[in-house]
């Protein structure tokens, strides 16, 4: 069982959801990723301990979204 790790984000819509995939997708390799801007921290899901943070909180910061791992 893979675990999953939730983050507190400022992504705000699909559109920005949209344009954020093919960087999360090459940042995260095959790992499921997915968002619930639904929850009002506008959480984003990945299943997967291991995962690249530091690289994930620089993109994310390029492109103008806050990003923080809920515990």
């Amino acid at each position: 069982m893979k675990a999953i790790r939730l983050f507190k984000t400022t992504v705000k819509s699909n559109r920005q959801v949209i344009k954020l995939t093919p960087q999360l997708n090459s940042l995260l390799k095959s790992r499921k990723w997915n968002f619930d801007l639904t929850d009002c921290d506008r959480i984003l899901r990945i299943e997967d301990e291991n995962i690249p943070l530091q690289k994930l909180i620089f993109m994310m910061n390029e492109y103008n979204h806050q990003i923080v791992e809920l515990y």
